[in-house]
């Protein structure tokens, strides 16, 4: 009996790893979910213009890390991010990942010229600036944010997205014909879920 109910566990566990999974790479649901959390033309900037430089300062500190030669924690993070993205759409992908591998390269002779002891005040006043301004963004502009549950999706997705969102706007790019008009039923959708549950809250209070 115990067995069974470790294969069932087993089971259970392996399907819902697998169902998490479909979810990240779910790019129709990632970006009409970025899109309901983003509709604030402020908060939407902040997030535009900034996201770059919170990556890039993240792979500069990555280089100073006491590794042992030949890792390279900077290079793994682009190249991580990179496969992703290619995961989910190859020609936006591609170009994400030639940006990546560019800043990754950029961020490297630049920590080769600052030394750590310049490159970590500019990645601490980088990051709280731009964190600052995100979180501003969503409190005080959108009125809502991603929960804790989601933050990791947030982090690995949210460059691609706003990637996205750029050549879908300057170029009319879609992964495949049809996308925008999915993405814009799922993101009605999650809007009228989120605001269903917000009135329920308010009637509970």
């Amino acid at each position: 009996m115990l067995g069974l109910l470790r294969v069932a566990w087993w089971r259970w566990s392996s399907m819902e790893a697998k169902r998490r999974r479909r979810g990240v790479l779910d790019l129709e649901a990632q970006f009409a979910f970025f899109r309901s959390q983003h509709r604030h033309p402020v908060n939407a900037a902040a997030h535009a213009l900034l996201a770059g430089p919170i990556l890039f300062t993240n792979l500069l500190i990555l280089h100073f890390l006491p590794l042992p030669l030949p890792l390279d924690p900077a290079l793994a993070l682009a190249l991580a991010y990179a496969a992703s993205y290619l995961a989910v759409d190859r020609r936006a992908g591609a170009l994400a990942g030639l940006l990546f591998l560019g800043a990754w390269a950029a961020s490297r002779a630049l920590a080769a010229r600052l030394g750590f002891a310049l490159s970590w005040k500019l990645v601490l006043a980088t990051q709280l600036f731009c964190w600052t301004w995100q979180f501003l963004g969503h409190g005080l502009f959108e009125k809502r944010g991603p929960t804790v549950r989601e933050l990791p999706e947030v982090f690995l997705m949210e460059p691609f997205l706003i990637l996205l969102q750029i050549l879908n706007k300057l170029f009319g790019y879609e992964p495949y014909p049809g996308f925008s008009k999915n993405v814009d039923k799922k993101m009605e959708a999650d809007l009228s879920l989120r605001k269903s549950r917000e009135l329920k809250q308010s009637k509970m209070n």
